[in-house]
């Protein structure tokens, strides 16, 4: 979870706590006493409690929701005096806004370098002015230039920054809104005066007073006439002093608007100065937000409007005035920010803060660079433009590509002008350094989202392994605002949960599967869990009683045999469901409550990889999905993406689905009908939505389960604290708990067996299935459609049902050091043993115990009169009905002989023995291509394929068979109840 400590200096504000100890504030305190410095003068308060004082239980109610929040003051009770207020010098405008540093009665010297404040403006020297606390005030020294007294309440201006003096702690910040239109309402402004009407008012009277004067002589009209003069003079006087009043109050309305766009928007130091606040939301993210970001540009000229007034150009001069630049980033908007790298990155740095915060308060995002921050993107800023988006966009180059409308803005910083949706001249635009917007984004804490790493854990009930599966098969895989508990039965009954790499896809399905098993004991849900990672998904859950077991794919798609064995399992429960007369699982479970029989859960992990290696995986699971829901069966299908893994036939049958972030928004809308899974930011792994049927997705955190006795870590807030603090679960530890909570719970029949061993030894499988001669045990079958494994004899035939008996002629196919040469030494040891006549046809190396065969012939020595006489010699036992078995060696050396006097080879003459004396004669036979691809293996029934060392174009010309690994004396058995497939044997 997130802790945010206010109060502290010179340290982070934000930090990551793993879990609230068990012993509540007093342990939390000791904890931050070891973790932070500084700290024995301080007392820790949460809303106004004191943090020893509340318990764990307490804690938790506190902070469950939302992050939690710590205030760090002075130790003691209230102090008896309030310190005085800091003071602190600002960086209010220029390149590297929002920079603070508080001011003593040392001098402090500021300049872009070389300075104890260095502020990131190139128009300032490396060392610019030092300012210091006097007893008289705060006093500046310019370098080369004499001191003065700064007036506190007046702006210092120093290369292209404005400095200000701030006292005390910072306050709240406002949340910015649209400005809306930049209108000015002055009043009613003087009608001016009839210039004609005024002339003839005055020229009229004085004419006709000198007219009369000069008639009659009399001075006196001429005075009277002059009375009109001064009265248009002070009509002419009135409306001047009119018009210079509206003037005024022109200005006074544009300061005031000005005001008021400043009061929409805060700039870099506004923020600065809110962190230092000791609010619990000093960056106003809780509340109303405005619907499309607000960016505060900086101020220019612009020329405002007469709001409810005509014919207003004549005073077109007088409405241009200096006022906040803001723009609002509205859907299709671009916006294009002009400059040389220099400028560009302050500004940048500012707009992207400003993006950020908006990001964290309405809980979205942007695409920054080709980088998604956060949720769903707002907003992309690059470098160029993306004609295919239909977002705002925020493009800074070195020369611009549109030209200015009114969704097409250019911000123009070597002329300092804006053209577009609005003009601006004079601009002088607001920017941060990297170093600051490094420590926005860290207060910010929009990489950290607060909800993801929330207080609520997951944790093991004191009752685990006691629910009954009849009805539901629930588990949770999240708590809190976050939360989601899923009922498979209800909502599935199959799951599909699908996310890209890094997305927490592999944590989500392991979470799934131990909700089960804390839940409910073996006895009602048992697991077969399908590995195709290599076996890094699900060899932790392999100890629990649960687990029937757990294939990968390190054994050339061996995975496969446990499909066969759960077809074979519902094709038993269907038989089963028949003979009681019940129509489905529920309603077995409610009439037989003592009958054992768990629901079965099948876990395949990389699906995809199951469908690219064995050709018939997606028909068997989707024959499977089909018959699941009234057999107690259910899938849970993990895979990176559906498209090509997740048949249609598949998908039909699985109602719930789990989305976590996706490589694409395509693939968002493919699985969830929306892009929202795209959306998710790669810093929250475990975000995911969850569907089911015609239902809107809704969001939920994948949770950790936390043990009682870890370890309570406290880790500051840091682009790699992923790395630092344990944020998954610690599975062995919790899968060793399990397995000791359910040590003596009584456990299910497998459906699925272990793998076959590699080494068998047929004395100790003759021992355990008492097994004695004539009976001779060559290998161990693997049957999982019978969900057994029991011996391959030599023999004659048996009652037995227990025991595969290879009665008549058997052919072994397969090349050198594929465990050939051992099966043949106890081929030959059964053989010798029996009281038949034997006949032993070497192809290969000499045998040494020649003597104890009826008839010995090594390939070097068959001649073709070697051979007639051996052919007559057998054929005339046959006939005599004696029992005779002959054992080749490396068929590929014997089919191709001649016997004398016949125009038939050697295999022919076998293959029309086999037909004429088939009650009396057997054939062991060894060989490889030549065996798998000639004439007389089509006589031999039972055969065993040994797979390694042969290649693929060796293969082509075999049957369809089992994929079994390619180890040494592993085998395939074919025979007549086995025709298609085949079953896998080791050999011994």
């Amino acid at each position: 979870m997130l802790l945010q400590i206010f109060g502290l200096l010179h340290q982070p504000t934000w930090w990551h706590l793993n879990r609230i100890p068990v012993q509540g504030g007093t342990a939390l305190a000791e904890i931050l006493a070891a973790n932070l410095t500084h700290t024995q003068d301080l007392e820790f308060y949460s809303d106004g409690a004191p943090l020893t004082s509340l318990d764990a239980n307490a804690l938790i109610q506190r902070w469950a929701d939302s992050v939690g929040q710590l205030v760090a003051k002075p130790a003691g009770s209230v102090p008896r005096y309030q310190p005085a207020p800091q003071l602190a010098l600002v960086a209010t405008a220029g390149p590297d806004s929002g920079r603070i540093f508080p001011l003593s009665r040392r001098r402090l010297s500021v300049g872009r370098s070389g300075s104890r404040a260095q502020v990131r403006d190139p128009w300032l020297s490396a060392h610019e002015f030092d300012i210091r606390l006097s007893s008289n005030g705060t006093v500046v020294t310019p370098v080369d230039q004499p001191e003065f007294l700064w007036e506190s309440g007046e702006p210092y201006a120093a290369g292209a920054t404005r400095f200000t003096l701030h006292r005390g702690d910072g306050q709240p910040l406002m949340t910015p809104k649209p400005p809306g239109i930049f209108a000015i309402q002055p009043g009613q402004p003087p009608s001016p005066p009839n210039v004609v009407l005024q002339v003839i008012g005055a020229a009229a009277p004085l004419l006709i007073g000198i007219v009369l004067m000069v008639v009659t002589g009399m001075w006196y009209f001429l005075l009277f006439s002059g009375i009109s003069v001064i009265i248009a003079a002070v009509m002419i006087t009135q409306y001047r002093r009119a018009r210079k009043q509206f003037v005024h109050q022109i200005r006074l309305a544009l300061e005031s608007a000005a005001n008021d766009i400043r009061r929409c928007v805060y700039a870099p130091h506004q923020i600065s100065q809110a962190l230092r606040a000791s609010e619990n939301d000093p960056l106003s993210l809780t509340g109303p937000q405005p619907e499309h970001p607000v960016l505060y540009l900086g101020t220019g000229l612009r020329k405002a409007t007469l709001d409810q007034m005509q014919q207003t150009q004549r005073w077109d001069d007088h409405l241009t005035g200096t006022v906040p630049i803001v723009v609002t980033l509205q859907p299709g908007h671009r916006i294009f920010v002009v400059g040389d790298p220099a400028s560009l990155r302050p500004v940048k740095n500012w707009c992207v803060a400003q993006l950020l915060r908006h990001a964290k308060a309405t809980d979205g995002g942007l695409m920054l660079d080709r980088r998604q921050y956060a949720g769903a993107p707002q907003v992309l800023v690059d470098d160029d433009v993306d004609t295919t988006s239909a977002l705002p966009q925020l493009i800074f180059t070195a020369q611009s590509r549109g030209l200015p409308d009114e969704n097409t803005t250019i911000v123009d910083l070597t002329a300092h002008a804006v053209e577009g949706a609005m003009t601006v001249t004079a601009l002088e635009t607001l920017g941060i350094s990297t170093p600051t917007l490094q420590r926005f984004s860290q207060e910010i804490g929009l990489h950290q989202p607060d909800d993801s790493l929330s207080l609520q854990h997951l944790a093991l009930s004191p009752t685990t392994m006691q629910g009954c599966a009849a009805d539901e098969l629930t588990t949770v895989v999240g708590t809190g605002t976050l939360g989601l508990a899923v009922d498979i039965v209800a909502d599935g009954p199959h799951l599909l949960i699908t996310g890209t790499t890094g997305s927490g896809k592999s944590e989500l399905l392991l979470t799934v599967l131990v909700g089960m098993v804390e839940r409910y004991p073996p006895t009602e849900v048992s697991m077969i869990l399908l590995d195709f990672k290599g076996g890094s998904s699900f060899n932790v859950l392999e100890p629990l009683p649960h687990t029937m077991s757990v294939e990968t794919n390190h054994v050339a798609e061996s995975s496969f045999r446990s499909l066969d064995a759960i077809a074979a399992e519902l094709h038993r429960r269907e038989r089963l469901f028949a003979k009681y007369q019940v129509p489905d699982y529920v309603s077995f479970r409610r009439s037989h409550p003592t009958a054992v029989l768990p629901r079965l859960v099948v876990a395949i992990d990389e699906l995809r990889v199951l469908v690219d290696d064995n050709d018939d995986a997606a028909n068997a699971l989707a024959r499977l999905a089909a018959t699941g829901r009234s057999l107690g069966f259910h899938l849970i299908i993990a895979t990176q993406r559906t498209q090509g893994a997740v048949s249609a036939d598949i998908r039909a049958n699985i109602g719930a689905i789990m989305s976590l972030r996706t490589a694409t928004e395509h693939d968002s809308w493919e699985i969830l009908g929306t892009g929202d899974a795209f959306g998710i930011s790669p810093a929250t792994p475990g975000r995911a939505y969850y569907k089911t049927g015609a239902g809107q997705p809704q969001l939920f955190q994948t949770a950790r389960y936390l043990l009682d006795d870890e370890p309570v870590e406290l880790i500051p807030h840091s682009d790699r604290v992923s790395e630092q603090l344990n944020l998954t679960t610690n599975w062995d530890a919790l899968i060793q708990e399990l397995c000791h909570r359910a040590i003596h719970l009584p456990v299910a029949d497998p459906v699925i067996l272990p793998a076959l061993p590699k080494d068998v030894r047929s004395a100790a499988l003759a021992t355990q299935h008492q097994l004695a001669p004539p009976n001779e045990v060559i290998g161990l079958v693997d049957d999982p459609a019978n969900c057994s494994q029991y011996p391959l004899t030599l023999g004659p035939k048996s009652a037995r049902d227990d025991v595969a008996v290879l009665s008549n002629s058997v052919a072994w196919v397969g090349t050198a050091d594929s465990g050939v040469e051992t099966t043949l030494a106890t081929v030959c040891q059964h053989v010798q043993q029996r009281p038949e006549r034997k006949f032993f046809l070497d192809g290969g190396r000499l045998m040494r115990s020649e003597n104890s065969w009826d008839t010995y012939l090594h390939v070097s020595d068959a001649a073709p009169d070697a051979l007639q006489e051996m052919v007559q010699h057998l054929t005339v036992l046959l006939t005599e009905e004696q029992h005779t078995t002959v054992v080749i060696t490396d068929w590929g050396s014997w089919a191709t002989q001649m016997v004398t006097g016949h125009f038939q080879g050697f295999e022919d003459l076998l293959i029309q023995l086999l037909r004429q004396h088939a009650s009396v004669l057997r054939l062991y036979v060894f060989g490889a291509r030549e065996l798998a691809g000639g004439r007389l293996i089509a006589m031999i029934p039972d055969r065993l394929y040994l797979p390694m060392n042969s290649s693929s174009e060796h293969r082509m010309i075999w049957p369809k068979l089992v994929s079994v690994p390619a180890i040494k004396a592993r085998a395939v058995l074919v025979t007549a109840e086995h025709a298609t497939g085949g079953l896998a044997v080791q050999l011994s």
